[in-house]
């Protein structure tokens, strides 16, 4: 028998394709202790992974284990280099949350043109006057920038144009001869891109590379009054340059579904600002979502038995299964 280890709420319809599958025994663990983490993940040969991030002992005293199924896409959570040491695995949900995060991402855009958040607080303080001077702004025709253009920014993309945005797009690891859909225009310069840009919405992952991207100089270089999106990665804006490019008037208004620190505190400064939309990590958590990423975690590991495991599924890819 195969085990896989299940860790956290995880939905039925993921969890019921392992316990149907044959010689498949599923362990789920929809609040475990580090005790009961450590007691099945030393004989387990696949876990089933959310945002929770295992020790490097626990990985160390798990000998068999060879793949860990993320739940979901971004691998923060993940050592590779130990990973790679231990030989195991990493696959990752690569098409369960474009659709949802694309799609918060754009409400998000539009919340911040018409600025939604002071209007609502405006009307529940009895203050219908607000309509006269909420700076509202249209998308179509607007300027827009989409910085990462993987799956999630593509589909963005692909909603902003068909509200009539002017699509600009910039990439560096995009191949050279890549085809944008038409209407679209690469750019390679990010600095030269911002001075024009009216609004920038961030799709890439928070590596070393880009970790602290959007910081003093990079936010420097925006158009003033420009609205930045961030459904991507805390960290990637660096939030006190952040802060000052708000106060300064250098940026318009910050649309965030990510933070350097989440849960934030509650003095966090971007919390009291009517210029700052915060939701909380919750943009690929729609009901749909959360299917897709409990029915693709569990599929790539039966595929990963099945030795059929997709290279579009692999963030790392493992040793063939024995």
């Amino acid at each position: 028998m195969t085990k896989v280890l299940a860790l956290d709420p995880i939905r039925e319809e993921g969890l019921s394709l392992l316990r149907d599958a044959p010689h498949v025994e599923l362990v789920h663990l929809p609040e475990p202790t580090e005790e009961m983490i450590l007691d099945h993940l030393q004989d387990a040969d696949a876990v089933i992974l959310r945002a929770r991030r295992l020790s490097e002992s626990a990985y160390r005293s798990a000998p068999r284990l060879r793949l860990v199924s993320r739940h979901g896409v971004g691998c923060d959570n993940i050592d590779f280099n130990l990973m790679t040491e231990l030989g195991i695995g990493v696959a990752i949900a690569s098409d369960s949350n474009l659709v949802s995060v694309a799609e918060h991402a754009m409400a998000l855009t539009l919340g911040a043109c018409k600025n939604i958040g002071v209007a609502t607080e405006a009307v529940r303080s009895g203050d219908w006057t607000v309509r006269d001077s909420l700076g509202a702004r249209d998308l179509e025709g607007a300027d827009t920038l989409v910085v990462g253009f993987g799956r999630i920014g593509r589909a963005y993309a692909a909603r902003a144009a068909a509200f009539g945005a002017r699509l600009s797009i910039y990439d560096p690891f995009m191949p050279v001869d890549a085809p944008l859909p038409e209407g679209m225009a690469r750019v390679d310069d990010l600095a030269t891109a911002l001075e024009t840009a009216e609004v920038i919405s961030i799709h890439m992952p928070r590596t070393e590379q880009t970790a602290g991207l959007f910081g003093h100089e990079v936010l420097g270089k925006c158009r003033p009054g420009a609205i930045l999106v961030n459904t991507a990665r805390g960290g990637i804006v660096d939030e006190r340059a952040l802060v000052s490019a708000l106060k300064a008037g250098r940026l318009g208004f910050y649309a965030t579904d990510v933070l350097d620190n989440e849960p934030p505190s509650l003095e966090d400064p971007l919390l009291g600002r009517s210029d700052v939309l915060v939701t909380p990590h919750s943009a690929a958590m729609t009901r749909q979502g959360a299917i897709r990423m409990a029915t693709r975690s569990a599929q790539n590991v039966l595929d990963y038995l099945g030795g059929t495991l997709s290279p579009d599924m692999m963030a790392l890819p493992p040793k063939p299964w024995i």
